[in-house]
């Protein structure tokens, strides 16, 4: 029997989508032990993780300073694991180390394997290959299956107000305070153009609330043609009058089943849209690209007084070497999620979207949707770590 189970995990789209199906099965099969989550922030984060983490059945939800210290406090007495669940293998090793307990990670990409882990998990055989490819022990990379399916399969099934559009501006402020505003014209002009299209914005949990009033507010974007907007009732009523019902974050899979175009930006979501079979319009603007975080080292060095021209040089260089922003684009090898990058305007949003709205079009991106064959994965997961620690 275990005694602890120490999950670690970074980002929103993880705590949203591979932390719930997994936490759930594991009460369930080991219903005696206590178990801790570790959120390691980064750069990515949105820094409201933790109220979102209280939903969740846990005994406790530490930061890096707790992690800190439970590095330092020696062996563990009982028996227990670690188990990443986004984020940077070398915590997991680190932590697993300092309490003897065995390391495991769940992953979708083939970089991030380290020695020091019992296994990888991952999501798929192709992701298994790869990692191999890159020098990781075939006997330590095991291919259970995608917990974003799990995730889907669990959510409820009906939004409160059905959509066509669906609107995602991220759950990230530095994100929502310049996209909300914008994609808000967008939806205007596509109204004008299409009239009857029900809007709806997916609203992140993790937004802070001032950070939403500013993003209705839409000054930090009037300059790239984004629009503000007033609460009206529980939905929104844009600068120029149309209605966009509000959903919130819990909701968002059943609107994605319902609806029939989504305009996001890159991230977990891209996968969620592609499982759930819902045409999809990815934008990275570019307006402001000193406003994107960087991974490694680069975000912190371009992230000094003075570095603001080299980060805006960089980022339009890294964009252009990037062959696909979404997930399902990167694993079918194509542009089956239509990706606009680099500066434009809402209506060339606009324009983008109407198109993938046309039938035919939307067809021959759910008929390339399908190759994704994502099967779930949290039973498996569960079940591999509780056999192996």
């Amino acid at each position: 029997m275990l005694d602890e189970i120490l999950l670690l995990t970074n980002g929103p789209g993880e705590l949203s989508t591979w932390v719930p199906p997994v936490l759930s099965r594991l009460r369930r099969e080991a219903p005696g032990a206590r178990i801790e989550l570790f959120l390691i922030r980064d750069q990515f984060a949105a820094g409201t993780e933790q109220a979102k983490a209280r939903e969740l059945a846990l005994e406790a939800i530490s930061g890096r300073s707790a992690l800190v210290g439970r590095l330092t406090q020696g062996k563990a007495k009982g028996r227990g694991l670690v188990l990443m669940l986004g984020g940077a293998p070398r915590d997991a090793v680190w932590l697993g180390r300092a309490t003897g307990y065995p390391a495991f990670s769940y992953t979708f990409d083939a970089k991030a394997h380290h020695p020091g882990l019992r296994a990888v998990l991952v999501d798929s055989a192709r992701t298994r290959s790869a990692m191999q490819a890159r020098g990781a022990d075939p006997s330590r990379v095991v291919a259970v299956g995608n917990l974003v399916v799990d995730a889907l399969n669990e959510a409820p099934r009906q939004p409160t107000q059905p959509a066509d559009v669906l609107l995602f501006a991220g759950s990230r402020p530095f994100a929502a305070r310049y996209l909300l505003g914008f994609l808000l014209a967008v939806a205007e002009q596509m109204a004008a153009q299409k009239p009857g299209l029900r809007f709806a914005w997916v609203k992140s949990r993790l937004l802070p609330e001032a950070v939403v009033v500013e993003a209705l507010q839409a000054h930090l974007v009037q300059d790239i043609g984004g629009v503000g907007a007033t609460w009206a009732g529980e939905g929104l009523r844009t600068q120029h009058g149309l209605e966009v019902a509000v959903l919130d974050e819990p909701e968002r899979y059943g609107a994605m089943r319902q609806a029939s175009l989504a305009i996001t930006i890159p991230g977990t979501n891209t996968l969620e849209l592609a499982l759930a079979g819902l045409p999809s319009l990815v934008l990275l603007p570019l307006h402001k690209p000193e406003m994107l975080p960087l991974e490694g080292i680069w975000h912190w060095l371009l992230s000094l007084p003075g570095a603001r021209p080299l980060k805006q040089k960089f980022v339009r260089g890294l964009v252009l070497r990037i062959p696909h922003l979404a997930l399902p684009n990167q694993w079918l090898g194509e542009r089956v999620f239509p990706e606009l990058r680099g500066v434009f305007s809402p209506t060339e949003v606009s324009m983008a979207g109407l198109e993938l709205l046309a039938p035919q079009r939307a067809q021959e991106v759910r008929a390339k949707l399908e190759h994704l064959e994502a099967q779930p994965g949290a039973d498996k997961l569960v079940e591999y770590v509780l056999a192996n620690c």
